[in-house]
């Protein structure tokens, strides 16, 4: 049994860093779920496990967390469930007395929002569409039961009816040519 604690923020200025140093560790972080298009979304596991490495600048700090999940929910192209692998490997720069702008938003004062962080990294690195891979018919290859889902879709719409001609041209269609 896993016996790493939750760590949704870390006191930067209790690692003892001296300027050159460096620590790694594990944590695991709550992320919670994420909601593309209406649609839930969840991590596999949550709180999710990640490698956290820390290095001390003269200044500030550079933050770097690592680690691999899946998001599971609906696929976007056929709704039937999936499971997309997700890969993070981020570096966040902590330079406020350097310049305002090289100021990360996770860190106040030495409190690093280690939660948010590992949340947005892995928001960022999702595509715009979550679906699965297509074969050759335009049929996801990875969704659970996509085939058949399509095919009772397919069945359920309704024959899109003839447009009404526009009564306008009434007139013109009585003309013989």
């Amino acid at each position: 049994m896993d016996m790493t604690p939750v760590t949704d923020i870390v006191d930067l200025g209790q690692l003892g860093l001296k300027p050159g140093g460096a620590i790694r560790f594990d944590a695991l972080v709550r992320v919670g779920e994420f909601v593309y298009g209406g649609q839930t979304y969840l991590l596999r596991t949550d709180p999710v496990p990640v490698t956290v490495d820390v290095s001390r600048t003269s200044s500030g700090s550079v933050i770097r967390v690592r680690t691999s999940n899946a998001l599971q929910g609906p696929c976007m192209r056929c709704n039937a469930d999936y499971t997309m692998p997700v890969t993070i490997d981020h570096k966040e720069v902590h330079e406020p007395h350097l310049d305002e702008e090289l100021a990360s938003d996770y860190v106040k004062e030495q409190d690093l929002d280690l939660a948010a962080l590992v949340r947005d990294a892995i928001g960022l690195c999702l595509p715009t569409s979550i679906s699965s891979p297509v074969d050759d018919d335009g049929v996801c290859i990875e969704c659970e039961g996509s085939a058949e889902r399509l095919a009772k879709l397919r069945d359920s719409e309704p024959e899109p009816e003839a447009p009404l001609p526009d009564p306008r041209w009434a007139k013109l269609r009585e003309l013989e040519l």
